[in-house]
């Protein structure tokens, strides 16, 4: 809690909470949304034309 933002920075792992931003994040996010949506997808009921 009280370390300098340098190790987990040079980490590359929870530098989100210290930067505000960081691109391994976004890209964890973005896949995170496109599952999401896949799975929501494959949950709805469709029409079967016979």
């Amino acid at each position: 809690m009280y370390q300098t933002i340098g190790a987990p920075a040079a980490a590359g792992i929870g530098a989100l909470a210290y930067t505000g931003s960081d691109l391994l994040w976004l890209a964890v996010g973005a896949f995170a949304l496109i599952a999401a949506g896949s799975a929501v997808l494959r949950i709805i009921p469709r029409r079967v034309q016979a």
